[in-house]
């Protein structure tokens, strides 16, 4: 049975009523106008809408800060995985397997303490940055086995779905 049985793809934009929105103007109205808040609420609707029971999240940049807010407002994850997801800076753990993943060299990762004690894996990419997993490379390969083994780790079970949200035309630091 495959480790995924579905796969759900939602955008930030679209989650925060802004589809017009991308890049700067985009992360401006998620952090600055209350659009997270709006995406997060859109985002635990469709998912719970499609009444499958836990899936596991998987979030580029503002998308993985989405999710966790989900999770942690009671969005039913198997797991989640969170790439470059800066802003989780500012997030307590939360009651679900969470796997994070960050550039060395992006100046937005999270310090160290949090990285140590708020989500249970860590795992920080060497002579990389930010938007690492938009470009073909060792560090994107290694996210994509480590996403896989983690997805298998917390698998048990129906196969999951998985929803996976991002920030279009990611052209600023989360």
């Amino acid at each position: 049975m495959p480790l995924v049985s579905e796969i759900r793809r939602f955008a930030l934009n679209a989650l925060c009523g802004r589809p017009d929105l991308t890049g700067e103007a985009l992360h401006a109205h998620l952090f600055g106008a209350g659009g997270l808040e709006r995406a997060v609420a859109a985002l635990a609707e469709q998912v719970q809408a499609g009444g499958k029971g836990a899936c596991y999240g998987l979030g580029y940049s503002a998308g993985g800060t989405a999710l966790w807010r989900a999770a942690a407002g009671g969005l039913p994850l198997a797991g989640l995985c969170c790439l470059s997801s800066t802003r989780l800076r500012n997030e307590r753990a939360i009651m679900v397997p969470t796997h994070v993943f960050f550039g060395e060299d992006d100046p937005n990762m999270p310090p160290s303490d949090w990285l140590t004690t708020v989500p249970e894996r860590c795992t920080v990419l060497r002579g990389v940055g930010h938007g690492y997993y938009l470009h073909a490379g060792d560090a994107q390969r290694e996210t994509a086995l480590r996403m896989v083994e983690e997805i298998e780790r917390v698998s048990t079970g129906p196969a999951r779905q998985a929803a996976a949200v991002e920030r279009p035309a990611a052209g600023s630091a989360d």
